[in-house]
């Protein structure tokens, strides 16, 4: 049995929220989702829950799904999962809008990471992940998918009611157009769990995003 344990992070104290997750099995062992800032609260949950921080996902390499990160890392000893794309803005302040969110600087060690791609598998004890490339917010972001209890984790690409913005660093628009067509055509009747805002159903999802996407004249 997978269990999932959304954490609101007010990432700065700012009022701007991400949502980090814990993805657990029946042996406490765990995959810790874009640990985005406060991470007390973070490691409270963890030892609350009495699980096994294995591995750190991180969905894409912005500050406010990164705040936490190195004292996460150095709490758990986990390894940090980042699609290759990413992995220079995770090291990077400028790139990562850390300075701008208020968010700390994070000093990584380079031995502490796993560059992925796409179609990567991660498997371990009970629990399958596969992580899925959706470029477009960023050049590195990615979904994971839950292959044991079919649920998709899906960062700042999908929201509950619309996509990701694409302005910023490494941002591409027609990528995020092609990642979500990607992921509408894979997935349907699948619960999403977002970076931001309301875990939903990816059909309503959808409704919103064909929506917004057709007011420019896209069909998806």
């Amino acid at each position: 049995m997978i269990s999932i344990e959304k954490i609101e992070i007010d990432v700065a104290n700012q009022g701007h929220i991400t949502n980090s997750y814990l993805v657990y099995d029946e042996n406490k062992e765990t995959i810790l989702i874009d640990p985005g800032y406060n991470e007390n609260k973070i490691i409270d949950v963890i030892k609350s829950l009495n699980v096994n921080v294995r591995y750190i996902i991180i969905t894409h390499a912005h500050g406010d799904h990164i705040g936490a990160l190195e004292k996460i890392q150095k709490y758990t000893n986990a390894k940090i999962i980042v699609h290759k794309n990413d992995y220079k803005a995770l090291m990077s302040e400028e790139e990562n809008y850390s300075e701008m969110l208020n968010v700390p600087k994070q000093n990584l060690t380079k031995e502490s990471i796993i560059e992925i791609e796409d179609g990567y598998k991660l498997k371990f004890s009970n629990l399958k992940f596969e992580i899925i490339h959706t470029p477009g917010h960023t050049s590195g972001s990615i979904c994971i998918y839950d292959m044991v209890s079919n649920k998709l984790f899906t960062g700042d690409t999908i929201f509950c009611d619309c996509y990701g913005r694409c302005d910023l660093y490494s941002g591409n628009f027609s990528d995020m157009v092609n990642s979500i067509k990607k992921i509408f055509a894979r997935f349907n009747d699948i619960t999403i769990y977002p970076g931001h805002n309301e875990i939903v159903n990816i059909n309503s999802a959808k409704k919103y995003i064909k929506m917004l996407f057709a007011i420019k004249g896209i069909t998806i």
